[in-house]
């Protein structure tokens, strides 16, 4: 009777242990199985080139050692803004593979799907989803900085015709893109990176935009033009008095004015725009007549007045009241 319990005393030992081993080894092929990011990490950085969208910007390498059974699935790469809990993510792209290259063009996307603005670094996390029980992977931060898109006007009424666009200037603190020319009796529209694969028209002549729609008819004279493409509106403002940058340090020289954009509400001038070393002079209408520079070098206008230097190179955003004859000149 006694040999019999303790048989039976082993016997329980004997199946106590296997099942120890059989949920140790439960444990560690859980640990093991979890789908896992691995690059790229956190410590990636780019500044996004709108000339360079086709580049490869990264791949997206993940691994997942619970798919033993060789059965296709299906993976989503997920970005979302960081500290949202991908509440709601933006789809990357998706793939059967254990990697995804992204392009320049589609990282650029994503970053502006999630609100990122153009020219600011922000971040974004980025994570797998897989098709089998929705199971997700780590994340990784990444830094980008989205590219600034290019957009400019084109038509009969522009000074290139509809050969090619006239450039755009992108204000940073409104959002807005604005150009201060003279047009010629005809039609314009926008376009971006000049190209026809995307362009905004006006259908209803009310001064909102709509994708690929009707030219927009002007009469001939000075105007500044204002374009909102997120709310996908314009303004076109007649200019009675057309102030104008000029000077070597600008992109025409000495030989003719970039005007300035008029705001009708506050009664002031301003420009964003590339500016090399060298200097410059605000005038009137085209014409020597009547010229503001700035003797002392103190923000305030001098009629007739020295040239205005520019000692580093870069994008300036500058504004002129010529009411009180101040302005301001900050790089942005």
């Amino acid at each position: 009777m006694k040999n019999s319990i303790k048989c039976l005393i082993a016997f329980i030992s004997l199946i106590s242990l296997s099942c120890a081993n059989d949920v140790e080894d439960v444990q560690a092929l859980t640990a093991d199985s979890s789908l896992k990011l691995l690059t790229p990490t956190s410590d990636f950085n780019l500044v996004l080139d709108g000339a360079k969208l086709n580049d490869l910007a990264t791949t997206l390498v993940w691994n997942d050692p619970a798919n033993v059974t060789g059965a296709t699935i299906t993976y989503t790469v997920q970005a979302a803004k960081t500290g949202t809990n991908f509440a709601t993510p933006v789809v990357v792209g998706t793939t059967t593979n254990q990697f995804l290259d992204v392009t320049v063009g589609n990282l650029d996307a994503t970053a502006k799907s999630l609100g990122l603005p153009a020219l600011i670094e922000g971040q974004m996390e980025i994570r797998i989803k897989s098709s089998i029980s929705a199971e997700t992977s780590n994340f990784y931060t990444l830094k980008v900085t989205p590219y600034l898109p290019n957009w400019g006007i084109i038509g009969g009424a522009t000074p290139l015709g509809w050969d090619k666009s006239t450039d755009m200037a992108f204000n940073p603190i409104s959002g807005t893109y604005s150009i201060s020319l003279a047009l010629t009796t005809g039609e314009f529209k926008f376009r971006l990176d000049n190209a026809w694969t995307t362009n905004y028209g006006d259908d209803g002549n009310n001064l909102s935009l709509e994708s690929g729609a009707a030219n927009i008819p002007v009469t001939a004279g000075n105007y500044t033009i204002v374009a909102n493409f997120t709310t996908k509106t314009y303004t076109i403002t007649p200019i009675i008095d057309a102030w104008g940058i000029i000077g070597d340090a600008t992109t025409t020289g000495w030989d003719s004015d970039t005007l300035l954009d008029y705001n009708p509400t506050t009664k002031k001038y301003s420009i964003t725009m590339k500016m090399k070393l060298g200097s410059f002079k605000f005038r009137l209408n085209h014409d020597w007549g009547t010229n503001y520079g700035d003797d002392g070098n103190n923000l305030s206008l001098d009629n007739g007045g020295s040239n205005i230097a520019i000692t580093d190179a870069g994008t300036y955003y500058i504004t002129v009241d010529f009411t009180g004859l101040t302005y301001t000149i900050k790089k942005i």
